[in-house]
């Protein structure tokens, strides 16, 4: 295999995800567990909104993704960020569980990275999922959705990343910590902006194409090299 590292996406790319639906549940479930602290449902909704977009945004060296939402949203209310942030970590372990019907397994996801552990031993697998959660989110989203955190070298979160997709430094990032060149690298993913933009940065990408995200921002300059289904990549990768 030409690849060395494997950058992959996970909702809508090694599990089913429907993006719509999972926003309407998550926001209805966390308003209703922030209540006591936060008594205005749609404020919550509203600024959570606002700061994740924020988040998204920053390019602050010095914090991580989590830092730099708290930073924008909990001035907004009068509760003490680590009640907020406690709060946010409680619901993970809880109520966030509303979403585990929405989350279902992809088919050939583990026989594909089952191949490439087994194949290609030396080849290292990131888990690079837009970092605007914390990991016990991921965490949980993947036990849902039957993937082992034992495939991968890295998975980026909201308290180990310093930046988000669509910003050139969350792939500098990554390359940082596994010792990985663009050019030795391939993203995988189903959004066509926020992954396949990692070809402006030298990185080969492959879109994955049954849970298609923000296909219509995809331009010329960030058209995947590869596209298809998992099988697809099953027999680019073997």
């Amino acid at each position: 295999m030409k690849y060395k590292y494997l950058l992959f996406d996970l909702d809508g790319t090694l599990l089913h995800f429907d993006p719509n639906e999972f926003i309407r549940s998550y926001l209805g479930a966390a308003s209703k567990y922030f209540i006591d602290l936060i008594p205005d449902p749609q404020k919550f909704i509203s600024e959570l909104l606002k700061s994740t977009d924020v988040m998204e945004k920053g390019d602050d060296p010095t914090t991580t993704t989590l830092e730099e939402f708290e930073r924008d949203f909990c001035p907004k209310f009068e509760a003490d960020c680590n009640v907020i942030r406690q709060r946010f970590f409680d619901f993970y372990q809880t109520d966030f569980k509303v979403i585990e019907p929405l989350i279902t397994k992809m088919d050939g996801a583990v026989e594909l990275l089952n191949m490439i552990k087994e194949n290609h031993p030396e080849t290292k697998i990131v888990l690079a999922t837009n970092p605007v959660f914390p990991f016990i989110s991921i965490e949980r989203r993947m036990e849902w959705g039957g993937i082992s955190q034992d495939y991968f070298d890295l998975i980026t979160h909201a308290e180990n990343s310093t930046y988000c997709k669509g910003n050139k430094k969350y792939w500098d990032e990554i390359n940082e910590k596994i010792g990985g060149t663009p050019e030795e690298s391939i993203v995988i993913g189903n959004d066509g902006y926020r992954d396949m933009s990692a070809k402006l940065y030298g990185f080969d990408t492959f879109l994955v194409e049954e849970n298609l995200e923000n296909v219509e921002l995809m331009t010329t300059e960030i058209q995947p090299d590869y596209r298809g289904t998992l099988a697809d990549l099953y027999d680019l990768l073997k």
